[in-house]
């Protein structure tokens, strides 16, 4: 009850996060529940903590609310247009960020240009520009911009473990997202709708810039507009992967930090020079609102200037400063001006490592220092000593309080960042202030900024140097599979368990071992035999239950205009038949590999694939592979016998001989023994491969029937009507209970008599958003007249069926039934079936 701030704030942020379950009717409720338990304790005049959970849910609730308006703002806005080629017309909101290939920035829309005219427009989008080879365009904040391209409104997460690409623009205030070429774009001045102030210090740190990048040799001029502003568009490549790679990226991501060592040491400059009481005071803060401002207002740079003016506030009126309500503080406002900041990974590392180092720092601090006084190191001032004990401790909190967050979003940890971290953490403070003041004295006086850089120049050359170092180390960095949710859930409740008793880690290791110790003294072997004994007799009389067997699992993946099926057998074995992929023509062949196939194996914790089959060589097939092999250990790769030159697909063949995968190839008649009443029998093609049919490599494409007890799925590759009609002749055992529909859905004059051979219960069509015409509308008639229940990845995002070899249960990402299914005679036949038109989906271009 002390710190009443923090336990109001921690609701309201609970609210934010539980806002997606919490609907504005079950708010209400709550709110009524809230207030009949304030008069219910009115009236029995209750003390105590019962006294605050009303307030409690009343923040619960504002949290919710505020979510649910925040979004509300965003929700349909640009609906009416998606898919549609236009042009935007705004004004860039942000720093764009630089790619090797592409662009990327929001636009406050002023409005849009289609072909039946203009129309108004309220809203921000994500572009995307993509640029071939040419120079980076001098685009910056606050420009007014137009561009032509397609607007997409994304659906949600699309595939199990898969990036909700909806959320991440909602939680950013965006609505949409665009797709279009640096080429169409045409740029202006300042946008007339940026206010005076804002206009003022973007014109003046872009000053700022080109001051440092004048003074400055590229690499080190890139590096220190990194450092100071956040902005990478200068920064060498190489430079930003040795920075990654040594666990220092932090320090190019304006942040809490630096606002924190600038305020350091201006504290120590104003001592020095005998600056003292208000004025003092007041011209920090004016100095750090400058910077916070100049930065573009981030998450982690309020909260530590709010944190700083506090504490400022609170030594200038002779005040206790508190630092948990500090921090209570500083996110409690900023999640009222926006409270989908929360889910912006800046704030969220931000907070969790000022946690973590107000939790931690002195307990790490009396380990460390306990250690290092063993050392023999005698001729080491103490002080320095203690200082580098106190450097360590913070690093070590702040890593710990992070730590799942890293591995979340970024899927790898710095193993040298404590090292690097305590050499470079000293000269940050010293070349923010060197950066600050060449940068501002030179607006007026270049010969001066001149002198100044000689001071920053050896410090950046030491920061270059170091990570270069750092991140030559083979062990620099290791990948690591995402945690879930859960497994979050509980480091962080271990974390507040052991923070508990004054964040003191040492103070609290008693209480928790207390009652061990405790149990120690108590028990004696014949109680521990008694125990042993009482549970393991029953089951040694009975016997131990038989765990349920595992359901084979087959997942058609959403990869747009491609094919992705995963397998997973009873016996644990991992098989993935193609990867997805683009056409060569796009270019980034891979893209659907690095952003839905990887991450939906590492979602499954697969730390090795036993078998990866290549149906037939064209990208939308195999281009997703190449991340795969990368990534992820193969025991066999699998293909047809059709070779090409094509020169991705040679690569791809390269890679895995590089890696040692063993490559074997398949034919008619061969078959995979996958366990106990499962195999896979190979089909197609024939031992002479198809020629003269006019689309061989699609022909020649493996048709296999994987088989479990009573249930059969049929692969169909990119078949056409010579496969389809040469499959019918040999009366190839096409009888199957799951179909995947050949060739996306394409055209096949065949494929009645295909699929009254087939026969199935369920046809699954792997199709995205394309040009093709695919599904073909005589393909959807004729499965509309046998009347199988048909399931689309454009529509249903990822298609998961699980079976027990004798039902099968199916269920879709974009979906909410789930269907249940056993053969004629088996089981009770159930039949639900979703029969209204799902929304069409667009696929990312």
């Amino acid at each position: 009850m002390n710190r009443l701030l923090v336990f109001l704030t921690i609701p309201y942020v609970f609210g934010i996060a539980l806002g997606r379950l919490i609907t504005v009717e079950a708010g209400l409720y709550l709110a009524v529940g809230a207030l009949l338990f304030t008069v219910w304790n009115l009236r029995t005049r209750q003390e105590g903590f019962k006294v605050l959970i009303p307030f409690l849910l009343l923040f619960l609730i504002a949290g919710s609310l505020a979510f649910n308006l925040a979004i509300k703002k965003v929700n349909g806005a640009l609906q009416e247009y998606d898919g549609q080629r236009c042009t935007l017309v705004g004004m860039v909101a942000d720093e764009p960020l630089w790619h090797d290939d592409r662009v990327v920035f929001p636009l406050s829309l002023d409005f849009i240009q289609l072909r039946e005219g203009k129309k108004a427009a309220a809203s921000t989008v994500r572009v995307t520009l993509y640029r071939d080879g040419e120079a980076d365009t001098p685009l910056a904040y606050g420009q007014e911009v137009s561009v032509r391209g397609m607007l997409v409104v994304p659906e949600g997460k699309r595939n199990p473990g898969g990036f909700d690409y909806r959320f991440f623009l909602e939680t950013r205030g965006m609505s949409a997202a665009f797709y279009g070429e640096t080429a169409s774009l045409v740029m202006g001045e300042f946008s007339p709708s940026l206010s005076p102030v804002r206009k003022f210090a973007l014109e003046l740190k872009e000053k700022m810039k080109v001051v440092l990048q004048d003074q400055l040799p590229n690499r080190a001029g890139g590096l220190l507009v990194a450092i100071l502003f956040g902005e990478r568009q200068a920064l060498d490549p190489a430079v930003e992967e040795a920075v990654r790679r040594s666990g220092v990226a932090h320090m190019m991501a304006v942040s809490g930090l630096h606002v924190g060592l600038l305020a350091a040491l201006l504290f120590l400059f104003f001592k020095r020079v005998g600056l003292g009481g208000w004025p003092a005071c007041l011209l920090l803060l004016l100095i750090l609102f400058v910077y916070t401002y100049l930065t573009g207002l981030k998450p982690s740079t309020l909260r530590a200037f709010i944190m700083i003016a506090m504490g400022v506030l609170a030594l200038s009126l002779g005040r206790r400063k508190d630092l948990p309500t500090t921090v209570a503080l500083a996110g409690l406002l900023t999640l009222i001006y926006n409270p989908l900041h929360l889910f912006n990974v800046g704030m969220q590392l931000s907070y969790g490592a000022t946690l973590s180092i107000l939790l931690f720092t002195n307990s790490l601090q009396q380990m460390i220092g306990f250690a290092i006084a063993r050392l023999p190191a005698s001729f080491i001032p103490s002080s320095w000593m203690d200082n580098l004990a106190g450097l360590a401790a913070v690093t070590i909190a702040a890593q710990i309080g992070i730590l799942p967050l890293i591995a979340f979003y970024f899927k790898e940890i710095s193993l040298v960042a404590l090292p690097a971290n305590i050499l470079i953490l000293p000269v940050m403070a010293l070349l923010l202030g060197i950066g600050l003041v060449c940068a501002f004295f030179g607006l007026f006086i270049p010969l001066a900024a001149s002198f100044l850089t000689l001071a920053a120049h050896p410090l950046l050359a030491y920061i270059l140097v170091l990570t270069a170092c750092f991140s030559t180390l083979d062990f620099a960095t290791i990948s690591v599979l995402p945690p879930r949710f859960w497994e979050i859930i509980l480091y962080y409740s271990i974390f507040t368990l052991v923070a508990w008793k004054n964040g003191e880690v040492i103070k609290n290791l008693p209480i928790l071992l207390s009652p061990l110790k405790a149990l120690k003294h108590k028990l004696r072997l014949f109680h521990i035999m008694a125990v042993s004994l009482t549970i393991v007799l029953p089951f040694a009389w009975w016997g131990f239950p038989s765990l349920p067997e595992k359901p084979l699992e087959v997942v058609f993946l959403d990869v747009g205009q491609g094919d992705a099926i995963y397998i997973r057998t009873p016996s644990g074995m991992n098989i993935l038949l193609d990867g997805g992929g683009r056409p060569a023509y796009m270019g980034d062949i891979d893209r659907v590999g690095r952003q839905v196939v990887v991450p939906y194996l590492e979602h499954r914790r697969v730390r090795k694939l036993d078998l990866v089959i290549i149906s037939h060589p064209h990208e939308d097939h195999y281009g997703g592979l190449l991340p795969v092999l990368e990534k992820i250990p193969v025991e066999l790769l699998i293909t047809n016998k059709e070779e090409v030159e094509t020169e991705s697909y040679i690569r791809l063949l390269d890679m895995a001989a590089a890696r040692g995968i063993p490559q074997s190839t398949l034919q008619e008649e061969d078959v995979l023994i996958l366990g106990p009443s499962l195999k896979m029998d190979v089909l197609g093609p024939p031992t002479h491969l198809f020629r003269g049919t006019g689309s061989d490599v699609n022909n020649n494409s493996l048709v296999m029937r994987l088989l479990y007890r009573e249930v059969s799925f049929l692969f169909t590759g990119d078949i056409e009507d010579s496969a389809a009609a040469w499959l019918l002749r040999e009366k190839a055992p096409l009888k199957s209970t799951i179909l995947k529909v050949p060739h996306h859905g394409g055209y096949m004059s065949a494929f009645s008599s295909l699929l009254a051979a087939v026969d199935p219960k369920v046809a699954v069509i792997q199709v995205g958003r394309n040009t093709f015409g695919h599904p073909h509308g005589e393909i959807i008639n004729i499965l509309k007249e046998y009347d199988p229940e048909v399931y689309r990845n454009d529509r249903h995002g990822a298609v998961m069926v699980s079976s027990d070899g004798y039902t099968w249960h199916i269920k879709t990402m974009l979906a909410e039934a789930a269907w249940q299914h056993a053969p004629e005679g088996t089981l009770l036949y159930t039949h639900i079936c979703v029969k209204e038109k799902l929304p069409e989906a667009v696929n990312l271009p």
